[in-house]
């Protein structure tokens, strides 16, 4: 019987969807002129293309090739293909679809899983190809090389201009206060007056996020519509130079160009200081002042003062200097009480006061209406118990109210010997080499006459002319002021 063979039908060939990707690395006339050109290129490329149906052309503009996560046009191709929208890709180069190894592999591997073909025009390579792997590795780890020394290249035309002090470079756009025109960099006066603002509450006494409340609240202008003010701005402010008219290079550096992620130079590089090379908003004695509150906040710790909580972060003691913040414990008739003592108990490296013994009360005491067993008891026994021993300084123990009446006092003690501290006080302010001990003492010496006594707590003074206040082994308080007077109530 005679065999009849059956040829397959010819696949109809299909035009495969065919998806183009360009790039260029920053927003200049010249590398969007360049994007413009790459983008009417592959819409005549697919106009006159048999075997390919185009898919579109994704593009990103003034962004680097290192990182992925920010490019959002090649993310987008990227889903694309894993939607099953696009068949095939092609770009310029290996460098223009991405200057990382790692991320140019990853994604053209997973691609290759996906069916999808990229094709490099300037390589002429095929990353579905049996070599494609090998050339395409080669390829990406030389345009990985190639950032690397460009970015060496950059970094030592920066630091040549930090060595002469050119700021004609300066970045200006996220500096609040400043605006580049024509002539140059000037003061944008709208801003400036929030920046003159904000240094007066810090040197008033109030902290980073109450001047960024207040600044909320009385819609002060931002940079950018819509933003609100952050305690992070408000100290970004505060500790930038530019305000008093200098300019410190390099305060932040880029370690790895590939990952683009800045961080602060705490001593790796040289800074560069160019005084005078700015118009300042503030003076330099006002900034310099700030930067010394700056520092004496932070020794303080982190508590901060409120009007709930007045002396937080502000009480220290007298004998091992650790914080002395809030106990609470249940005393006689298991009644809370709430008292300020000494934070080494935490530690339990509380030291010795020399020379005074304590008497601890017995736990017994507490109880409310003993019975009668227990009162004959507490005689019976009590002498076991109550045995005196040397003092240590978190036996001390300072009614919650205690400072800010003893504020008073020590406030009204100054005022009434205003004739003594005068002199003292302009001593300080002609003599004195710390700014802000300084500045307080001839702030102190104007609020004499512009307060004069008290006669309830005052916050805003407490904040304004105190630096902390020591607890001493009689349980008294020794108030520092700002100005160098030392007052114990």
């Amino acid at each position: 019987m005679p065999t009849r063979i059956i040829l397959p039908k010819p696949e109809e060939s299909k035009k495969k969807r065919t998806a183009a990707y360009c790039r260029v690395s920053s927003s200049s006339e010249e590398q969007l002129h360049s994007l413009a050109a790459q983008t009417s290129y592959y819409e005549n490329f697919f106009a006159s293309a048999k075997d390919a149906e185009f898919a579109g052309i994704y593009a990103d503009s003034g962004l680097s090739g290192t990182r992925t996560k920010n490019r959002t046009e090649f993310l987008r191709l990227i889903e694309d293909c894993r939607a099953g929208m696009v068949d095939a890709i092609i770009t310029k180069s290996v460098s223009r679809f991405g200057r990382n190894t790692v991320d140019t592999l990853v994604f053209t591997r997973e691609l290759r899983n996906l069916g999808i073909d990229v094709f490099f025009e300037k390589e002429d390579l095929h990353s579905c190809s049996p070599e494609g792997e090998l050339l395409l590795t080669l390829m990406a780890a030389m345009a990985e090389s190639e950032v690397v020394s460009m970015s060496d290249n950059i970094k030592w035309g920066k630091r040549k201009r930090f060595e002469k002090g050119m700021i004609e470079s300066l970045a200006l756009n996220n500096i609040y206060g400043f605006r580049k025109t024509a002539d140059g960099i000037d003061i944008f006066e709208t801003e400036a007056c929030v920046v003159r603002h904000i240094y007066e509450l810090f040197l008033s006494g109030l902290g980073y996020a109450e001047i960024a409340k207040r600044l909320n609240a009385e819609n002060a202008p931002t940079r950018r519509d819509g933003s609100v003010w952050e305690s992070t701005t408000v100290k970004n402010i505060i500790t930038n130079e530019k305000n008093c008219g200098n300019c410190l290079f390099q305060k932040t550096f880029i370690r790895d160009p590939l990952s683009h992620k800045s961080r602060p130079n705490k001593g790796e590089l040289p800074q560069f200081l160019v005084e005078d090379c700015l118009p300042s908003i503030i003076d330099k004695e006002t900034w310099l002042i700030a930067q010394r509150m700056r520092e004496r906040n932070h020794r303080n710790g982190s508590s901060v003062p409120s009007e709930e909580y007045p002396f937080a972060g502000m009480l220290f003691c007298g004998i091992c200097g650790a914080p002395v913040g809030f106990y609470y414990s249940k005393g006689e008739g298991f009644v809370m009480k709430t008292v300020y003592r000494c934070s080494s108990r935490k530690t339990r490296t509380a030291k010795a006061v020399e020379g005074v013994t304590y008497t601890p009360p017995h736990k017994s005491n507490y109880t409310k209406n003993p019975s009668p067993g227990l009162i004959e008891y507490r005689e019976k026994y009590s002498g076991q118990y109550l045995q005196p021993r040397p003092m240590i300084c978190t036996d001390i123990r300072i009614p919650l109210d205690r400072p800010q009446k003893a504020f008073v006092q020590a406030w009204n003690y100054i005022v009434g010997q205003r004739g003594r501290y005068h002199a003292t006080l302009k001593r300080t302010v002609e003599n004195n080499d710390d700014v802000l001990v300084r500045y307080r003492a001839r702030e102190m010496l104007e609020l004499f006459d512009g307060v004069g006594r008290l006669n309830t707590f005052d916050f805003p003074l407490m904040l304004r002319t105190l630096d902390r206040v020591e607890t001493t082994k009689d349980e008294k308080l020794t108030f520092i002021f700002q100005s160098g007077i030392r007052i114990t109530i």
